[in-house]
């Protein structure tokens, strides 16, 4: 047992720099090993992810693909742009578990049908739609796979990192949790680096805790190249709540 490597973190002997600059962080550790902010985590951040991915859905449509995710024992949540009416929620199909598993083979995916005709509700203001979800085998969808508890009063401040669940392009489930700060909060949305792709509308952005502070709705274009994506966004649940609470 080397006590100085364990307690400082090197060895007596030292190792070589190489590779070149190393960009300044202008951070309060002066020997980095922790670099710009820390990344440590609980382990236990791990199973609150894989728990909360069991409450996020593909969405498949006639011609194309998107995320939901449950916000009560039988209502699905999404965006506008992906469920406009009711008749295009009855025509989708809702699966969950549509991952890869531990083996690296596809899971057996579960799916539900939309009753757009008993709940459908939107607004494109906040690009979100929710609809009922058909029970099946005498059980509700949440209560098969959880629900999130949007109608939490959630801080969300600059820099913090948020994480999206979402099946980007219709893949199986996937997570971005890595450069991922917020880097704009305002009074209706929050901007964020979190990487998303076409198919992730509708994906709920997470803060470290698993809670929901928004729905993910689209990219948006840096101000000095147009054809440069330089944040995404999403609409703050917490807007969208005071609009759905009635009906949830």
């Amino acid at each position: 047992m080397d006590i100085f490597w364990i307690n400082s973190g090197l060895s007596q002997k030292g190792f070589e720099w190489v590779g070149g600059k190393t960009i300044n962080h202008n951070t309060d550790h002066p020997y980095e090993a922790i670099i710009d902010q820390e990344n440590f985590k609980q382990i236990w951040w791990l199973e609150k992810a894989l728990e909360a991915s069991k409450k996020v859905a593909r969405i498949k449509m006639p011609n194309g693909s998107a995320t939901g995710f449950m916000i009560s024992d039988d209502i699905l949540i999404t965006n506008h742009h992906v469920l406009g009416n009711k008749d295009e929620a009855n025509t989708a199909k809702i699966q969950f578990n549509y991952r890869i598993d531990i083996s690296d083979e596809p899971s057996l995916a579960d799916t539900w049908e939309c009753d757009g005709n008993r709940l459908f509700k939107t607004n494109p203001d906040y690009d979100y739609s929710i609809v009922h979800l058909k029970p099946k085998d005498g059980k509700h969808a949440g209560q098969v796979w959880g629900y999130f508890d949007v109608g939490q009063n959630i801080s969300i401040r600059l820099n913090q990192r948020v994480n999206i669940i979402q099946h980007p392009r219709g893949r199986y489930k996937e997570i971005a949790f890595r450069d991922n700060q917020v880097r704009a909060v305002e009074s209706t949305f929050v901007q964020y680096l979190t990487d998303t792709d076409y198919g992730s509308s509708g994906s709920p952005v997470l803060d470290d805790w698993f809670n929901v502070i928004a729905l993910h709705n689209q990219r948006v274009k840096d101000p000095e190249s147009p054809y440069r994506w330089y944040r995404n966004q999403g609409f703050l649940i917490s807007e969208i709540y005071k609009d759905i609470k009635s009906v949830i």
